[in-house]
């Protein structure tokens, strides 16, 4: 069944993948389908706490006068709404569910809002450790992209990105991805900096070990240079004590 149809029955769901899988997008994606079908929705791009919580609810029902409410209130007559006109709720990027933020979730069952929790998770061992957390949903996986897809997205960048590479060079910038579009896409950024080339050769392993630290420091790779360019040392200024030097 289409995850969006499994949201429309009211279903809670957890989307999880590695940092840069598309699960941002994909939210993203849906969160536009849903509008176009005119049924609410709200989204929430980092999800900390129960306000972020309450304010994605706010969105997906903008006609609710909420203005001067308590967070509580507020929850109390959104949640009215979502009994006449069920909803879709999208989570992106949750780092924890304290026990405000499960009773919201709970309180949200039997119908009133589909909802999905996107998770960071990359491993096995990391996906156990937070089902825990969530034992009652069900998971759903976020699908690794094909290299062919991964490839499209490379040669897509820019006019510096790809015409130098060789063929070694996109195999291992490929195998580096784990099929993850959205670190494709910020490693082909990075391929426009001069930084990482020298006579037309490209320092490949700086630039894949770039990438996954500015993927997750959330960083804009032309915001500032993760690696920076050693600086020569200023010399040492002769300070002077009473005309003496010390």
């Amino acid at each position: 069944m289409d995850i969006a149809e499994r949201l429309a029955r009211g279903e809670h769901l957890v989307l999880y993948g590695p940092l840069g899988s598309g699960k941002s997008t994909f939210l993203h994606a849906l969160h536009a389908r849903l509008g176009r079908e005119g049924r609410p929705s709200g989204i929430a791009d980092a999800t900390t706490g129960l306000g972020d919580m309450t304010q994605a609810l706010a969105r997906a029902y903008p006609e609710v006068d909420v203005a001067g409410l308590t967070q509580r209130r507020m929850r109390a007559r959104l949640a009215a709404a979502a009994e006449l006109r069920a909803g879709v709720l999208l989570f992106d990027h949750v780092h924890h569910l304290n026990t405000a933020m499960r009773g919201f979730l709970h309180g949200l069952r039997g119908g009133l809002a589909g909802i999905i929790l996107a998770l960071d998770v990359d491993g096995p061992r990391a996906r156990e450790a937070l089902r825990t957390r969530c034992p009652a949903l069900p998971w759903v996986a976020m699908p690794r992209s094909s290299a062919r897809q991964l490839r499209a997205y490379l040669h897509a960048a820019g006019p510096r990105a790809t015409p130098d590479l060789t063929p070694a060079q996109e195999r291992q910038i490929l195998r580096a991805a784990r099929g993850r579009p959205g670190w494709v896409r910020l490693c082909a950024l990075l391929l426009q900096e001069d930084r990482y080339w020298h006579d037309k050769t490209l320092y490949v392993t700086v630039l894949c070990a770039d990438t996954e630290i500015a993927l997750r420091l959330g960083c804009h790779p032309f915001q500032s240079s993760l690696i920076q360019k050693p600086q020569s040392t200023p010399p040492l200024e002769r300070r002077t004590r009473g005309g003496t030097p010390v």
